[in-house]
């Protein structure tokens, strides 16, 4: 809307717009804009430009206008670890047994150390890494590790050593647990060895990591992880390429000129933790 209003102000005072704008408005992004794509190519040549924006994140403050130039990508993981045929008594058969909820548990456990880097050989490996100039840049976004911890109402932060805060949370790939369930989760107690224990995964990935291949690392992992006493049943999820555009092409200071007019305040560059698949559909459909 804020585009939109833009362009009515322009319209309204007889300023000439500076360029040809298309909008391209679309309602599925919480769902996985599944019709966006084959839209995009049907009316590529309609669509036709040199740039796009998307005003989807956010600035850190008034003070700090701000250009979002990379995003993480997203892979996401089902795994199920099957036990016995059925839940059992576990004073009759409990020690005899490999319980599921404990095997996916120590499955999962072994994903990352204790300095918050993932296991899984092969993750980091096409990672592209921070230039000094990134971390400069990032470094002069407003921040505070106490305010952080008070917001998010934990005892301490964490995250993978060497990096900071802002850097973990924006520019760094991950491996997270989303939902873990096994066995009973009523009231009061019921003594039973679970017949399955499952957990929902995703990664986050940055550029240039791609989600069909560090979800074949991650599932080929969990098989080598994976005891004897139980099996194990993978389901791939929803994936999304992370993206990054130069922060120094002509495009971006374009941008960066124009944030610095509006606010006439220096703007910062920053990196979205999030992902946002569309944007890369719009790179590969339209070559913007």
């Amino acid at each position: 809307l804020a585009h939109l209003n833009a362009v009515e102000a322009c319209l309204a005072t007889g300023t000439p717009l500076p360029c040809d704008l298309t909008f391209v408005i679309e309602g599925e992004e919480e769902v996985g804009s599944k019709s966006l794509g084959a839209f995009l190519k049907a009316h590529a040549a309609e669509l036709r430009c040199d740039a796009i924006v998307i005003s989807d994140n956010g600035i850190p403050s008034l003070k700090h206008p701000a250009l979002t130039y990379a995003l993480r990508g997203i892979t996401a993981i089902e795994v199920e670890v099957q036990g016995p045929s059925r839940d059992l008594h576990s004073g009759i058969f409990g020690g005899c047994v490999d319980n599921p909820a404990m095997a996916l548990a120590q499955m999962l456990a072994q994903l990352r150390d204790k300095h918050g880097r993932v296991t899984v050989p092969g993750f980091y490996d096409d990672v592209v890494k921070l230039t000094a100039f990134e971390r400069k840049q990032l470094a002069r976004l407003p921040h505070s590790d106490a305010a952080l911890r008070k917001f998010l109402g934990v005892p301490a932060l964490f995250g993978e050593r060497g990096f900071t805060a802002t850097e973990q949370r924006s520019a760094r790939p991950t491996l997270e647990i989303n939902g873990l369930t096994s066995g009973y989760q009523g009231e009061g107690s019921k003594t039973i060895v679970p017949a399955w224990a499952r957990a929902k995964l995703t990664c986050r990935l940055v550029p240039n990591q791609k989600p069909e291949k560090v979800r074949k690392l991650v599932v080929d992992h969990l098989r080598r992880l994976c005891p004897p006493t139980v099996r194990l049943k993978i389901a791939g999820g929803h994936g999304g390429e992370p993206y990054l555009m130069s922060p120094t092409s002509a495009h971006a200071q374009a941008a960066l000129r124009a944030l610095r007019a509006a606010f006439d305040r220096e703007p910062v560059l920053m990196r979205e933790g999030g992902s946002i698949p569309i944007v890369t559909d719009f790179k590969k459909l339209l070559h913007a």
